[in-house]
C-alpha cells in the first residue's frame, strides 16, 4: 500500500508539471478582435495595456491593466532593455494578479507595437507564453473598428501564488554566439532596424556604421500595417524566405537594444522557425573590438 501511495504521488507530481509547462502553440500567437470580445470577461483573464500610463487614461480595454517597460526590464551597464532577474518578474506578475493558471492577452496601448512583443519575449524566455496571446492591431485597430473603450481603472488584486518562471537560455543570444552564428550556415542574423542603419548610411550616436557581418535585414515597421494588425501570414513568409531562410534555418534577431528585434523574434516563431534573440544588440556589439566585425551597404 505504502508502495502505490509513492506511485500515485510521483504521478501526481509529474501531471501537474506537465500541466504547467505546457508547449506554446506559436501559430496561434494573435488572437482578432472577435475573440477578444467574445473572452474579454473570461475567468482567469488577465489584459496588459503595453504603452505609457498617459495612453491607458485616455481610454483602453474594459478590465485591462497598465503595465510599463519598468516593470519588465532592466539596465545593465548602458544597456538597455534588458531581461529582468526571474524572483523580480515573478513578484511583478504576482502584483498583477498573474499565476499559473491566468491566460494573459497582451496588446500595444500607443503607437509602437514592439514594446508588446518584447513582453511577448520576456514571456516566452520565461518559459509561460503558452499562457499568451496578443491581441492583433492592439488599441490602434481597435479604434479604427469603432469597439468599445472605457477609463475605469481596475485595481489589481495580487495573486495567491506566485507564477512559476523557469529562463529557457536557449532563446538567448549573447555577443559570442553572434560570432559563432557568422560561421555557420544554418543560423541566419536578422537587422530589425530601419535600413539606413543596416546599411550604415545614418550611424546616429555609433562608432560604427553599419550591420553586424553577415545579417540581412527586415525591418520592424514592415510587420504591421497602417492600423498596426500584422500582415498576412504569406506576406511575413516571403520577408523571411526572400533573405535566403529555409525551414530549418535559426533566426538570430537584434536592433539596437533588443527592442524591435523582439518583434521579428516573435514572428518568426510565428512562422515556425526557431528564433534567438541577441539582447545586447548593436548598442553592445558596437562598443566592441575589431574580432566583432560590422559590415556597411546592403
Amino acid at each position: 500500500m505504502k508502495k502505490l501511495k509513492t506511485l500515485l504521488a510521483i504521478a501526481f507530481l509529474i501531471s501537474s508539471q506537465l500541466s504547467w509547462a505546457q508547449k506554446t502553440d506559436y501559430s496561434q500567437i494573435f488572437v482578432d478582435q472577435d475573440w477578444m470580445q467574445q473572452h474579454i470577461d473570461d475567468e482567469n483573464m488577465v489584459i496588459l495595456h503595453v504603452a505609457s500610463p498617459d495612453t491607458y487614461k485616455e481610454g483602453h480595454l474594459k478590465g485591462a491593466i497598465s503595465i510599463v517597460p519598468q516593470q519588465y526590464t532592466v539596465v545593465r551597464g548602458e544597456i538597455y532593455w534588458e531581461l529582468p532577474e526571474v524572483e523580480a518578474l515573478a513578484d511583478t506578475l504576482q502584483n498583477l494578479g498573474i499565476d499559473d493558471d491566468s491566460q494573459i492577452v497582451l496588446y500595444y496601448g500607443g503607437t509602437d507595437h514592439a514594446a508588446t512583443f518584447r513582453l511577448f519575449y520576456t514571456f516566452d524566455y520565461f518559459g509561460i507564453s503558452s499562457q499568451v496571446k496578443i491581441l492583433d492591431g492592439g488599441l490602434k485597430g481597435w479604434k479604427a473598428n469603432n469597439l468599445p473603450l472605457t477609463t475605469e481603472s481596475p485595481k489589481p488584486v495580487s495573486a495567491a501564488n506566485k507564477i512559476r518562471l523557469k529562463a529557457n537560455k536557449k532563446l538567448f543570444a549573447n555577443k559570442d554566439d553572434v560570432i559563432k552564428a557568422q560561421a555557420k550556415s544554418q543560423v541566419q542574423l536578422i537587422d530589425a532596424r530601419r535600413d539606413v542603419y543596416f546599411n550604415g548610411s545614418e550611424k546616429g550616436d555609433y562608432k560604427r556604421g553599419g550591420h553586424i557581418a553577415t545579417a540581412k535585414n527586415i525591418c520592424w515597421l514592415d510587420i504591421v500595417d497602417e492600423n498596426m494588425f500584422v500582415k498576412d501570414k504569406a506576406t511575413l513568409a516571403a520577408y523571411y524566405s526572400n533573405i535566403g531562410l529555409t525551414p530549418k534555418t535559426q533566426v538570430m534577431s537584434y536592433c539596437h537594444v533588443g527592442l524591435r528585434a523582439s518583434v521579428i523574434y516573435t514572428i518568426a516563431k510565428y512562422l515556425g522557425y526557431d528564433a534567438r534573440l541577441y539582447d545586447g544588440s548593436f548598442n553592445e556589439y558596437d562598443t566592441l573590438d575589431d574580432r566583432y566585425p560590422v559590415e556597411n551597404g546592403n
